[in-house]
């Protein structure tokens, strides 16, 4: 029986809604559109509520994701929400007004289904080896070790860019004692899921979504790292720079990123920066692909097998 036409995956992350649209056909994938809003969402959670401005940049986002998909009438879709949705726990009247306001169900899922999602999304069309996959979010870092197309061992850290901003680096101005802060919560989240990957080994890293990209493209804009790659010793220089800009507008000017950006790029770095020396990584090629391609292929084809357990070794 033949799939669907057209399918979407819609990606409710903790600091910008995605919609991506592919069109299914001779058993191939080609992308038709690829939508994303920067919402904040996990900037906006207080006590697991929304606050009222959030809100309405969550809901006309929504909107407007609706009023397109209006123009395919058959198409398939799947939205899911990520960290920052997982955190609205006593506030369902906004997933009602979301869900209403998308004309679609939402599908909280948990940060070990976000990692399986982000990891099928990120093995598509690759070689079957052994890989490291890590994908940093506005609420959520996720890692995960896979053979070909299989993860073996996951995690899910509820710290991403959005939430350690608020939390330690939320000045105009960042101070070498806000960044050590920021870097020694990250080795202590670390900690507490590094068992899970003792004794694995990969050949390849790769990295997906907007915070890893954006460190390459700083790397790349100070002529320090290659379109595409990242290595350590590369990330390292990167470091002292963040303390030497009087103001977040400087530094946008300095590393040639978007204002908006450039808001939560320290974050986003640190976290980068303490898993690369964490897991002992060389070297990480990024990908253009993460989270949506999973959920699409999930659309058209049979679920992945449950992962294996690891093996002592």
């Amino acid at each position: 029986m033949p799939g669907p036409e057209y399918v979407a995956a819609i990606d409710l992350g903790s600091n910008s809604f995605h919609l991506v649209i592919m069109k299914h056909e001779n058993k191939k994938l080609t992308s038709v559109d690829c939508r994303r809003e920067l919402v904040r969402l996990a900037a906006g959670v207080d006590n697991g509520r929304l606050n009222v401005e959030t809100r309405n940049r969550a809901l006309r986002c929504l909107a407007h994701f609706h009023n397109y998909l209006k123009a395919f009438p058959d198409i398939v879709i799947t939205a899911v929400g990520t960290s920052a949705f997982r955190k609205l726990d006593k506030d369902r009247n906004f997933i009602h007004q979301a869900e209403k306001t998308l004309g679609h169900p939402i599908r909280i899922i948990s940060g070990d289904d976000e990692a399986r999602y982000i990891y099928l999304g990120v093995s598509q069309n690759q070689p079957e080896k052994r890989r490291f996959v890590l994908d940093i979010g506005g609420g959520s870092t996720e890692i995960i070790v896979g053979d070909g197309r299989v993860p073996i061992a996951l995690a899910s850290l509820e710290m991403g860019c959005v939430t350690l901003t608020a939390q330690f680096l939320d000045s105009d101005a960042i101070t070498k004692q806000q960044l050590q802060a920021c870097m020694d919560y990250v080795d202590e989240q670390l900690d507490s899921i590094s068992e899970k990957f003792k004794n694995l080994d990969w050949q390849d890293a790769i990295g997906s979504s907007g915070t890893i990209k954006a460190v390459n493209w700083a790397m790349h804009n100070l002529d320090i790292a290659e379109p595409g790659l990242i290595k350590r010793d590369q990330l390292d220089r990167l470091l002292p720079v963040l303390t030497q800009a009087d103001s977040q507008q400087q530094l946008s000017h300095l590393l040639e990123l978007n204002p908006r950006r450039i808001t939560v790029f320290a974050a986003g770095y640190v976290i980068a920066h303490r898993i690369f020396h964490r897991f002992d990584i060389q070297q990480m090629r990024i990908s253009a692909k993460a989270i949506r391609e999973g959920l699409i292929e999930e659309l058209i084809s049979p679920p992945v097998a449950d992962i294996p357990p690891v093996a002592d070794k």
